[in-house]
């Protein structure tokens, strides 16, 4: 018996591994046998509150007078100072259909449209419509029974993420949503989505910032020479348009003023180009001329940027035409020039050269001969039959020359740019004759095309004053002396 004994013990301390006490475990006490013996008879529904479960032993087995007692006063009702303590009711009657944001009108405010262009939205919205309603009408065989049935998911898609808290009328507020200030929003719409990339006219007569400065040192350093020789070989003249002169400034005049005197020049530029293009080749008619330069700007906005709809150039005509037509007399443009490649203008030669007189102040030379290049291509066709560069090259030099800037007319001498442009002038001073005699004829009352004038002649400055002062004086000059060309 003892071996047996000896060979359960060895197995047990082979398999366990763990060693036996040598004393006995001490009792257990009699507490734990208590506590369990009165969990075993407790009995607990599922899904009731602990505060009711003493109503539900009426049937348990093994009840205690203890638990009768508990019975007994679990149906009085409790007493509690409710100044500390929150009772809930018996009964919960809840509203599920209580709005927490009610506002006036919830058809009005339901949507909030968070999109700034919401005409094609509508409009895409009643094409699926459209094309719901008449499916059956549809050419599309076997393909129309997969369209999309569930068409109520598109009127709320717009609104699937945004929180209920953009709902309130503060938040509306905040973000110009406000049913107040909608209507204002949207008339004026257009001209908040107008991106201005251009400095205005202020910015350009200061002096560069050290940023600006340096970055056109590395541009002049690296890549001037590579940029400028592609641009006098891809340059081209454009032909001298068979329309009378006082016609074709009075409609180049009403583009400078769509333009604004802050737009970039280059814009109006390029559409001169466009227009004497189309003039060249072509026959257009009086009351048709108005639609085509406008076809012609919208086309330069395009390649320059920033463009504008065409319900912005309807409404700047006075409703001379409509956008249908505005859109068709682009095609048409494009179709007579047969897709031109973007042209070269004389502001790509103005700023260039113009920082290369006066790194530190280059904004009133270029301002200056901006102001003569226009008024020269605006009053004179003739300018047509010259190189782009020629054009800009001479607004430069006649605006050193009226400004009177002896230094810098001697860095611009030296200039490889204008060395070689000078190479391809025909004249260089016939065109700076054309341009001082455009200038002069701006400050004579009788000439009513006066828009570059008008845009240059701002304070503190006076440029346009200026330029015109000093180009009557040089007029003066040149004809008190004989042999002796304006």
């Amino acid at each position: 018996m003892m071996n047996m004994d000896k060979e359960n013990i060895n197995r047990i301390q082979t398999k366990s591994k763990i060693p036996l006490p040598l004393d006995p475990l001490p009792a257990i006490s009699g507490h734990v046998f208590k506590k369990r013996r009165n969990s075993e008879t407790e009995y607990r529904h599922p899904l009731k509150t602990i505060n009711n479960q003493q109503t539900n032993l009426t049937g348990s087995v093994g009840s205690s007078k203890k638990t009768k007692r508990v019975l007994n006063t679990a149906a009085q009702p409790l007493k509690l100072d409710t100044r500390h303590v929150t009772l809930r009711q018996a009964s919960e009657d809840l509203d599920w259909d209580y709005n927490v944001f009610k506002d006036k009108s919830e058809e009005e405010n339901s949507v909030i449209s968070i999109s700034d262009d919401e005409d094609n939205i509508e409009n895409n919205r009643r094409e699926v419509q459209y094309f719901a309603d008449n499916i059956q009408r549809n050419c599309l065989g076997d393909a129309k029974k997969n369209a999309t049935p569930v068409l109520n998911s598109l009127e709320h898609s717009r609104i699937k993420n945004i929180k209920r808290s953009l709902k309130r009328p503060h938040s509306r507020e905040l973000q110009g949503l406000s049913s107040v200030l909608i209507q204002d929003r949207k008339e004026d719409e257009k001209h908040k989505r107008r991106l201005n990339f251009n400095e205005r006219l202020h910015e350009r007569l200061q002096s560069p910032d050290f940023f600006k400065r340096l970055y056109m040192t590395c541009l002049s350093r690296d890549y001037i020479s590579d940029m400028y020789m592609y641009l006098l070989s891809a340059e081209k003249k454009t032909i001298v348009p068979r329309i009378p002169s006082i016609t074709r400034a009075c409609v180049i005049n009403w583009l400078l003023k769509v333009n604004g005197a802050d737009g970039d020049p280059t814009i109006v530029q390029t559409a001169c180009w466009y227009l004497d293009a189309v003039l060249g080749i072509g026959h257009v008619q009086l009351d048709k001329l108005q639609l085509v330069a406008a076809a012609c700007f919208w086309i330069s906005q395009k390649l320059h940027g920033p463009s504008v709809q065409a319900s912005r150039l309807v409404k700047c005509a006075n409703r001379a035409f409509t956008g249908e037509q505005l859109m068709a007399a682009e095609k048409a443009v494009l179709y007579k020039l047969r897709f031109p490649r973007q042209p070269v203008v004389p502001q790509d030669y103005i700023t260039y050269l113009s920082w290369w007189c006066d790194s530190s102040h280059p904004g009133e030379i270029e301002v200056a001969a901006t102001f003569l290049c226009l008024s020269g291509l605006m009053v004179d066709k003739a300018l047509c039959d010259e190189y782009p560069s020629v054009v800009g090259a001479a607004a430069v030099r006649n605006a050193l020359l009226l400004l009177k800037k002896k230094d810098a007319m001697m860095r611009f001498v030296v200039c490889p740019v204008f060395k070689e442009i000078e190479k391809k002038a025909q004249s260089m001073s016939f065109v700076s004759s054309v341009q001082r005699k455009a200038v002069r004829l701006m400050f004579v009352p009788s000439y009513e095309y006066k828009a570059p004038f008008e845009h240059y002649s701002c304070r503190p400055y006076y440029i346009a004053q200026r330029v015109v002062k000093a180009a009557n004086e040089l007029g003066m000059d040149s004809r008190l002396q004989p042999g002796t060309s304006g």
